[in-house]
């Protein structure tokens, strides 16, 4: 097993040997200084090669990239567009413009090339080294960031790593494809702009057959489909960079080679789970199809206008990718027209009930390539089946929707998208389909990090009703929680007997148990609103119970009058109230964009039918069922839950969906699982989690916690709050003693907290009071671990945060009348770091190692106080207490330690206590930047540094809005306006520009983040 870093580089190393990357060295990497990083010699060498042209058109492309000086994310857009498009240059002789392409496709064309510690610097004094950066005719196209193969958070550490080698040097990004991170146990890779929340990989390094990450991506012709068939910018106003998955990857290319040698035009199923981008998966195999058999027509079909329209709205937004703006047909005259026996090559899409009769043939060409969504729903009864036609009155042989559609394209391939597998029953989607191409379970997925797990919790309200409602509903409920046994088969046609004898609209719509349960959902939903968003989907039984759902808790709960909304169809047998209150079709799409967004004023959507399939809503944190849902309609429905999310702002992920039943839904999620293993060796799909299961392993956590690192944590909840804090401290001061805990041993209970910190948010709502606190307890012991670990970077939440959680929201000392509550937390910081203080002065002599950490991390608050004001002498402290702490991590003496950080919060104090050049704090902000930079600093203290800020401010307020925070285009128009205004009026030198407005637009963002309104004009 490889333990050390360097040792793991030498291995990532000798696989890129193997696969015939050239290792590249200061002098094969030709460069002018340490802040170039295009090998440029390299690419005009390629440039000439694979575009048969000369030296000075080389010459030529290689000033247009150089042109380009932006932020890394519009680098990297123009970047992925050149890779793609190639740079149009003019050719005097030919008199002709040419299209010079910096990559190849053809593999053998190109020059693979890796760098292991790629120094570089910013162009003055600061230099960083990624580990490994791979390069392709000179480009650098992924970056490589390796840690040591002990504990996962190091995967963290390497994302943030390279997020901050993004705004350090954004030329190393402009090409970039793939981030790719490791610690070999677990390997992550992603977009150039992913959160780490949507980045894919692999738990595991030996992935069988002798591969593993690096010759799964790396591969020289692997590595050349991903630049050009499974990596794009959408066309959106704020482009979103996709890059493919492993099981995305995968099934379109077994899919590519079944349609090449299938002789039946059967295209197969391909079958991923609900929320791993199936719809992206369709756009790659689309692009793949067109690629490949030249002059095609893919006909994209759905069996829903809703979905028909958001799969067609992720085609029309990846026009440039496809080289193809794809076509919606309305009609079936217009289905007709298109597409009879004419070459109208491209892109079309439809409805399935398009073909609900015979249309007779519309073309035979065998180049027409057909992917039905949603294929287990709309693909069956080819054969027909007698029914009872009441007009004729007589029996007569129906046919399904895949009989017509088959008959118009005869010779067409068509191949089928599922997110969840086929029953057994549906025998006759695998006749127009064939077998599985590729499957991508949800437990895959889960483990894979693509969706998120998704776990039950059943409650049963406690009503004060008539006793044949209680009768009834106990019937309902009883026979359902028995059901939770999977091997309990035996009851099945007694249950389905029990709900055909129950009137089941007593129980679902009965005005006084809506009530019961919405009481218990907004008290659940509260408890839970800080998880995540608070955002919630309520699913009710019928358009009377959702309306009453909804007049409950607008009524009863004022707080989510304006919160929530009544999502189900209109009828015009509705009241008028009833009708007022349900979302106005012409305002749905409008209504469900705002339900998406983060920040969303919605936080309670009531649904019946609608929204529950194809609805993709990232941090809708619960869904509440009282409703009974079945097969494919249920596994869709609770599927709402299980998509990924990171806040970009906050950082807050989503570990796990919840479901919540008031109904019994378990035995048919029960049936399902029987039905999905049903007739193969497939193992079953769905795990789908009690929360007391989550219960069950956060106690098991504590037992080894207890066992191996914080002895009698069980007995944390019956000490009083002085000698809980001091419980804290003690466990901490052992597990920082080195001669106790091994670095392996300390990693090993960071992870073990994490996991004990998402088992207690998943069950919640579920744990005892005391669980609580011993999961808080463990919490607050590794914040601290993490706080004060030289890993970890300066927006970490530090000490202080974590004392906060000690004790549920505060931790108190008699004795020292030390009180630490939310207040303190969030509004004094000079009291907090007062506190800090001196508690770390009562610690000296008896625990100097938490005492030290203590003092580091009042010296952090004072830092992040100060930068406020002074953001660059904050960032000089900040780097002098980053070594201080570095010393602490090693350093068994710790007496100079100390010293050295009361030295420094000493510095921190005399800075804070001279007088500012302006009141106001945005201005003070830029005054500070622009008088410590090296070309202003012959300005210091002068009256034309304080115009330049006042000009500088009031360009950042002309451009700015309320989106700056989510749209990136603001943010790069802001930059230009200050780059142009710097260059332009103080004739400020152009080497210097990208540094200045970075750290302008740095500190920009940082108060924008904290106060909204800041650098905004006055209304």
């Amino acid at each position: 097993m490889i333990v050390n870093e360097k040792f793991f580089e030498e291995e990532v190393e000798s696989e890129l040997q193997l696969l015939g990357w050239e290792k590249l060295t200061d002098k094969s990497f030709h460069r002018n200084d340490y802040s170039q990083v295009i090998n440029f010699k390299a690419l005009n060498e390629s440039i000439q090669k694979i575009n048969n042209v000369s030296e000075d058109k080389a010459e030529l492309v290689i000033r247009e990239i150089n042109k380009n000086i932006d932020s890394w994310e519009n680098l990297n857009i123009k970047g992925m567009e050149i890779l793609n498009n190639g740079i149009r240059i003019y050719d005097e002789i030919q008199e002709r413009n040419l299209t010079i392409k910096l990559i190849s496709e053809n593999v053998d064309e190109n020059i693979f090339s890796y760098y292991r510690q790629f120094e570089i610097t910013d162009g003055y004094n600061k230099k960083r080294i990624p580990d490994i950066v791979l390069f392709v005719n000179g480009l650098p196209i992924a970056v490589l960031e390796l840690k040591q193969p002990l504990a996962n958070e190091n995967i963290e550490d390497a994302f943030k790593q390279n997020e901050s080698l993004k705004h350090f040097k954004p030329e190393l990004w402009y090409f970039n494809v793939i981030n790719f991170l490791s610690n070999r146990t677990s390997t992550k890779y992603g977009s150039t702009t992913a959160g780490l929340k949507h980045f894919y990989g692999w738990n595991n390094w030996n992935l069988g057959k002798d591969e593993n990450p690096v010759t799964k991506l790396f591969n020289h012709k692997n590595l050349i489909d991903i630049i050009f068939n499974f990596s794009f910018y959408s066309d959106d106003q704020n482009p979103v960079k996709y890059l493919a998955a492993p099981h995305q990857i995968r099934a379109v290319n077994k899919t590519i080679e079944h349609l090449k040698e299938v002789k039946d035009n059967r295209g197969g199923i391909i079958w991923h789970t609900q929320g791993s981008g199936k719809s992206v998966t369709m756009v790659f195999l689309t692009r793949y199809i067109i690629k490949v058999f030249g002059t095609a027509t893919v006909l994209l079909v759905t069996d829903r206008k809703d979905l028909d329209q958001q799969l067609y709205k992720r085609f029309l937004n990846a026009e440039t990718f496809l080289r193809n703006k794809a076509k919606s047909i309305s009609s079936r005259a217009e289905l007709v027209s298109e597409l009879n026996d004419k070459k109208h090559f491209g892109i079309y899409f439809t409805t399935v009930q398009k073909f609900v009769e015979e249309t007779g043939v519309l073309t035979n060409r065998d180049d027409v390539f057909i992917l039905v969504d949603e294929a287990h729903r709309s693909q069956n009864n080819i054969n027909g089946e007698r029914v009872m036609s009441k007009e004729q009155e007589e029996f007569i042989v129906k046919f399904g929707y895949a009989k017509y559609m088959r008959e118009a394209f005869p010779n067409a391939k068509i191949t089928g998208f599922t997110g969840t597998p086929l029953m057994g029953e549906e025998k006759d989607t695998r006749n127009v389909f064939g077998d599985y191409i590729d499957t991508y379970p949800m437990n895959q997925a889960v483990e894979d990090g693509a969706t998120v797990p998704i776990y039950y919790e059943m409650w049963k309200p406690n009503l004060i009703l008539d006793k044949k409602y209680l009768d009834e509903m106990d019937k309902i409920q009883k026979e359902y929680k028995e059901t939770l046994d999977p091997n309990d088969i035996g009851s099945e046609q007694k249950i389905e007997t029990l709900l055909k004898a129950v009137n089941k609209s007593i129980i679902f719509e009965d005005e006084q148990i809506i009530a019961a349960k919405a009481d218990k959902m907004v008290e659940h939903l509260n408890k839970r609103k800080d998880i995540l968003n608070g955002k919630a989907m309520i699913v009710a039984n019928s358009r009377n119970a959702a309306y009453k759902y909804y007049l409950n808790i607008v009524s009863k709960y004022p707080e989510y009058k304006n919160k929530t909304i009544l999502v189900m169809t209109e009828s015009n047998k509705d009241s008028a109230e009833m009708a007022s209150s349900i979302v106005n079709r012409n305002d749905m799409n409008k209504v469900a964009s705002e339900f998406r967004k983060p920040e969303s004023k919605y936080k309670i959507a009531i649904v019946v039918d609608m929204w529950l399939t194809g609805f993709d809503v990232p941090d809708l944190d619960v869904m509440y069922v009282d409703k009974i849902i079945k097969w494919h309609n249920l596994m869709q429905a609770i599927a709402r839950v299980n998509r990924t999310y990171e806040d970009k702002i906050t950082k807050k992920t989503k570990e796990a969906g919840l479901i919540v039943d008031f109904v019994g839904i378990w035995k048919y999620i029960s049936d399902a699982l029987i039905q999905y293993a049903n007739g193969s060796s497939t193992k079953i799909d769905v795990q789908i989690d009690d929360i007391e299961k989550a219960k069950e392993k956060l106690n098991e956590l504590f037992d080894i916690v207890n066992d191996h690192y914080v002895n009698n944590i069980r007995s944390f909840p019956t000490l009083n709050s002085k000698k809980q804090y001091e419980f804290v401290i003690d466990a901490y001061d052992k597990l920082l003693n080195i001669e106790l805990f091994s670095v392996h041993e300390k990693n090993k209970f960071i992870k073990l907290a994490r996991k004990a910190k998402r088992f207690y948010k998943i069950s919640y709502t579920s744990i005892t009071e005391d669980e609580l606190l011993i999961s808080k307890c463990i919490e607050t012991i590794n914040s601290l671990i993490t706080s004060s670990s030289i890993q970890n970077d300066n927006n970490l939440t530090w000490t202080i945060e974590s004392i906060k959680e000690a004790i549920k929201n505060a931790v108190n000392t008699a004795d020292t009348s030390v009180v630490i509550d939310e207040s303190t937390m969030t509004k004094d910081i000079n009291k907090v770091a007062t506190v800090l203080t001196s508690e770390a002065e009562k610690l000296f002599k008896s625990k100097p190692r938490v005492a030290a950490t203590l003092y580091a991390n009042a010296i952090k608050m004072e830092i992040d106080e100060i930068s406020k004001i002074k953001p660059y002498f904050a960032k000089l402290v900040s780097d002098k207490l980053k070594d201080i702490i570095s010393e602490l991590e090693s350093s068994r003496e710790i007496e100079e330690i100390i010293e050295l950080l009361i030295i420094l919060s000493k510095e921190i104090k005399e800075e804070k206590n001279k007088p500012l050049e302006f009141e106001d704090i945005e201005l003070q902000i830029f005054y500070d930047i622009l008088s410590n930079d090296q070309f202003l600093q012959y300005n210091k203290n002068s009256e034309t540094l304080r115009a330049i800020a006042q000009d500088l401010r009031e360009v950042v307020r002309e451009n700015n809005s309320d989106q700056y925070l989510y749209e990136n285009r603001i943010k790069s128009k802001i930059t230009t306006e200050l780059k142009k205004l710097l260059k332009t009026k103080y004739q400020y030198p152009p080497d210097g520009l990208y540094n200045l407005s970075e750290s302008l637009i740095k500190e920009v963002t940082n108060n924008i983040k904290a106060n909204k309104k800041a650098f905004r004009k006055d209304d």
